[in-house]
């Protein structure tokens, strides 16, 4: 948990042509991120368990319009949504990266990308997930983790909970066959019959497919499977 931070945006910076080929520069690129001065030491007091996918800052590369633009530590801080840049100088502070849909992370070997979608209460948000497959339909992965408040005994035979977080990640397909359009993901559960839904004129063929194949489409790995065949169609 972070102990405490301090954040401040510059809107622009200008740096020559070599500082942009350095592995594991201190500085991101011009318009990048925002920069995050913040201490990283751990507060044993603080909330259980973890936001974050990988614990530690791994290799991870930031990748703007299709070009890898910075090369760094990184990780994924699933409760508030953001990719942290580790300051190669200091070691104790990250950059925290803009959400932009043309801004791309790898980290750690898996891709994420900004996508919007629709929320529970019918709502266009932005988030990052993680792209499954490639194609006009695809498997989307949202990681989130949430902050369980802590809770005080009532009776003096309960025990004090301290604020916990827990996973609450999720599935969604996204849609883009009709590139003219306004495309959201969509949340879905893996089973056969919302799979199938999104396969428009080719359901009937669709199903003989996983028939034939012998797929699950309440596996992740199925479903896949399952888009790679119908994007190629």
């Amino acid at each position: 948990m972070i102990k405490k931070f301090t954040i401040f945006t510059i809107a622009a910076l200008a740096f020559n042509s070599v500082n942009a080929q350095n592995a594991y520069s201190p500085v991101p690129e011009e318009g990048i991120v925002n920069f995050v001065t913040s201490s990283t030491e751990i507060a044993p007091t603080k909330a259980k368990g973890t936001p974050y996918l990988n614990e530690e800052f791994v290799h991870g590369e930031v990748i703007v319009h299709g070009k890898v633009e910075e090369i760094g530590k990184m990780r994924y801080n699933a409760y508030r949504n953001e990719v942290e840049i580790l300051d190669n100088i200091s070691k104790d502070s990250f950059y925290s990266l803009l959400k932009r849909a043309y801004i791309q992370v790898e980290i750690g070997g898996k891709m994420y990308s900004i996508y919007t979608y629709v929320d529970t209460d019918e709502s266009i948000k932005t988030s990052y997930f993680t792209d499954l497959n490639e194609g006009n339909l695809k498997l989307l992965f949202k990681p989130e983790a949430l902050l369980k408040q802590a809770r005080s005994p009532s009776t003096s035979y309960e025990k004090y909970s301290p604020p916990t977080y827990v996973w609450n990640s999720s599935y969604y397909l996204l849609d883009e066959t009709n590139a003219d359009e306004e495309n959201h993901a969509v949340k879905v559960r893996l089973t056969k019959n919302q799979i199938l839904d999104f396969t428009g004129a080719k359901k009937e063929e669709m199903k003989l497919y996983v028939k034939e194949n012998n797929l699950n489409l309440r596996h992740e790995k199925d479903v896949v499977s399952f888009l790679n065949y119908f994007n190629s169609l």
